[in-house]
């Protein structure tokens, strides 16, 4: 059975850990850039929302890249996981209510986005060298 996601996998298997990962990196990222746009323009109350429609893309790059995770015949596992992204959306929606000040965004949110920057350039190095 074919996947319409399945042209957003990665070259390579993804590993479950990177992938449990990614829709935490997507969201302390954006919040991040946020509070550091809304600190150097000057505009906002000095607060970012935790939004859930940040919380509902971050689910659904985390479904777009189900497919490209090797799960094997751990079908327990599978169930879980077509559910990860359910559990990653309506974490946002309970938590739309809290607000993070804008340095603290920012303190979060920079090393999010390196660590979201390396994961991708080691992906895209190991599938370079597997030639994939």
């Amino acid at each position: 059975m074919s996947c319409a996601l399945d042209a957003c996998s990665p070259p390579r298997p993804l590993p479950l850990a990177v992938w449990l990962t990614v829709p935490v990196l997507f969201t302390a990222t954006v919040l991040g850039l946020l509070g550091a746009a809304c600190l150097t323009l000057g505009v906002g109350d000095g607060t970012q929302p935790l939004s859930a429609p940040v919380f509902g893309a971050a689910a659904a790059v985390t479904a777009a890249l189900h497919s490209g995770v090797p799960w094997g015949r751990r079908s327990q596992l599978r169930r879980i996981a077509r559910w990860y992204p359910a559990l990653v959306l309506a974490s946002g929606i309970a938590l739309s209510w809290l607000t993070v000040p804008d340095l603290v965004a920012i303190v979060i949110g920079g090393p999010a986005a390196a660590a979201a920057v390396a994961l991708c350039v080691w992906e895209h190095q190991l599938s370079a060298d597997l030639g994939a």
